[in-house]
């Protein structure tokens, strides 16, 4: 089912959470809401869920205006962040309680929940209480129990956010194949750019209330709108050095970079990833840096140069070695370099 947020405003009292926010969600499109805490994904997720009122603007679920209709009419399904269970209640007696609630008869009630359980691998678990489960089987639950209820759209709250490392990769997983085997229009909110990489078709940048862009993941990874999604995106994040661009070539205090077809400028930031760089020897490379540390994660070491006083991440190869201090060259690949006006922090077409 299509969502669509016209210029949709919230303020509480004179402070604005959400501004002006606009997002067409195609049917059977998961879209990510990423932001740092308090950018105002939830409180926009919350809006279309009918848990938060809308101070301006309009929200749609398929043909129909929903802005001022009640949650219960909507036929939406939201996973929190805490799974929501009810700890009395076996597993099964939690995944078809929205049924109940609708008077469902009991033999389509037990062949729902066991249909909605096998999906999310539950079908020997029916029987256990929410105590005697781990916690990613907690949140397979509260997922079957959305599921359910054959929602048009599902709304989904950091819902990894409680499980460990190993196991919110392996939730990811198996989130983005059950969106993609359901095809239900999905928008999930998270701070983690991993989760929003990963899972989404589409992700939608937030910040002070103001969505930044909203694009494919790999658009968003390699064509920043501006600072702020660049500087967010990424771990490591894209780097940033200021300079000036003088007849084609992008000048600052410890080296240069040819950017052939840039008009000049007296000010801007230059943007690469550090997989869109390489180190060399000092004396024959375009940009001069010291090493400040190095960081061995298996398959490749982390690189930290000061570069202009700032800081500057490479990804090198796992047997690299370099002693803090040491001086050491930059080469990157211009194609790929970015430019952002220093005023504004937008991103400079050329």
């Amino acid at each position: 089912m299509r969502v669509r947020l016209a210029n949709v405003r919230k303020s509480f009292g004179r402070h604005e959470v959400v501004r002006n926010l606009s997002l067409d969600i195609a049917d059977g499109e998961l879209l990510v809401l990423l932001g740092a805490s308090g950018c105002g994904k939830t409180t926009a997720l919350r809006m279309v869920a009918g848990l938060e009122t809308v101070t301006a603007g309009t929200i749609e679920i398929g043909d129909r205006d929903v802005t001022h209709v009640l949650p219960k009419y909507r036929n939406v399904a939201m996973v929190f962040q805490s799974y929501a269970l009810y700890p009395h209640m076996t597993v099964a007696r939690n995944i078809g309680y929205p049924l109940k609630l609708r008077g469902t008869p009991a033999a389509e009630l037990d062949a729902a929940v066991r249909s909605a359980a096998a999906k999310v691998h539950l079908e020997e678990l029916l029987d256990r209480y929410p105590r005697q489960l781990s916690g990613g089987q907690r949140q397979r639950v509260a997922l079957a129990r959305a599921m359910v209820r054959t929602p048009s759209v599902f709304l989904m709250d950091e819902p990894l956010s409680n499980l460990d490392a190993k196991l919110r990769s392996a939730m990811r997983a198996e989130l983005k194949r059950l969106q993609s085997d359901l095809g239900v229009t999905t928008i999930y909110v998270t701070h983690d750019q991993i989760e929003a990489m990963t899972l989404a078709h589409r992700v939608a940048v937030m910040d002070g209330g103001v969505l930044q862009q909203v694009a494919p993941p790999k658009e968003i990874y390699d064509e920043p709108a501006n600072l702020l999604v660049a500087r967010f995106i990424g771990a490591p994040a894209m780097n940033i050095v200021a300079g000036a661009m003088e007849h084609g070539v992008f000048r600052l205090r410890d080296g240069a970079v040819p950017l052939g077809g840039a008009a000049p400028r007296a000010s801007l930031y230059l943007g690469f990833r550090p997989e869109d760089a390489i180190l060399a020897p000092a004396d024959a490379a375009m940009l001069r840096a010291r090493i400040y540390s190095t960081e061995m994660t298996g398959n490749e070491t982390i690189v930290t140069c000061h570069l202009d006083g700032e800081p500057v991440v490479v990804r090198a190869d796992k047997d690299f070695e370099g002693a803090p201090d040491s001086a050491v060259g930059i080469d990157l690949d211009p194609a790929k370099a970015v430019l952002f006006d220093r005023d504004t922090g937008n991103r400079i077409r050329r």
